[in-house]
């Protein structure tokens, strides 16, 4: 195993070997006799097991691991007792446990971060479809009212020209209308006339008849005479 920039000196409780013996400066304790070597071992072993894991722990979060020292020679080594090794083991645990904790808590973190990132990504690219989309749709609003415009302009011309093409018509009706009365006036005084000329004529007509008339009356007188002269005859 490889050794750390301090080497520290764990005790086992109470060693079976009385040249391993490690007494502790800051609170001495005194050999159990009663306790047997095989129970002391397992003590031993147990405390030693749970240095190996501190050790994975440390590991496991890139720090070197501290080394286990069985020798009597204590002039390089800091030695603590068996409560303060008891601490230290749960205190280095429990930092494990606060890193592992806050490392799991960074992944989440990440793993939020990733998330939020995507959905802001998301969010952007619906943004800019909405965008993309109103600005279709402003275009698509626009040739309408383009449109709109047209037609209006084109309603309007159309209203216009219809309006004077009516004045037109109603020009022409008026001039129609002076015509027909002048054609009507024209016509009495062309029936005025004819009845006019149908007395004439019928006066003459009078007067023709009226004239035959004498003549055969002066036709037969003449035919009564007698000698008749030439000029009689004739």
């Amino acid at each position: 195993m490889t050794e750390a920039t301090h080497t520290f000196l764990l005790p086992t409780s109470t060693s079976f070997d009385s040249t391993k013996k490690i007494v502790s400066t800051a609170a001495p304790k005194a050999q159990e006799s009663s306790k047997s070597s095989d129970g002391l071992m397992t003590e031993k072993q147990r405390e030693e097991a749970e240095w190996e894991s501190i050790n994975v722990l440390l590991l496991m979060h890139g720090l070197k691991p501290l080394s286990l020292v069985k020798r009597t020679d204590t002039k390089d080594l800091i030695i603590f007792d068996k409560q303060s090794s008891q601490r230290m083991r749960e205190n280095l645990k429990t930092l494990m446990e606060e890193t592992s904790r806050q490392q799991n808590m960074i992944r989440e973190l990440i793993e939020t971060n990733k998330q939020l990132k995507n959905e802001l990504q998301l969010q952007h690219s619906r943004a800019a479809d909405q965008e993309q989309r109103a600005n279709d749709l402003e275009q698509i609003m626009e040739s309408v009212k383009s449109k709109i415009g047209e037609m209006e302009d084109e309603s309007l011309n159309r209203v216009c020209q219809q309006q004077n093409k009516i004045k037109e018509l109603q020009k022409e009706h008026k001039a129609l209308q002076a015509k027909c009365e002048h054609y009507k006036k024209k016509r009495m005084e062309q029936q005025e006339t004819i009845a006019s000329l149908q007395k004439d004529v019928c006066r003459l007509t009078k007067e023709d008849e009226e004239r035959i008339i004498t003549q055969n009356r002066v036709f037969s007188y003449l035919c009564k005479r007698v000698p008749h002269t030439i000029l009689d005859r004739q």
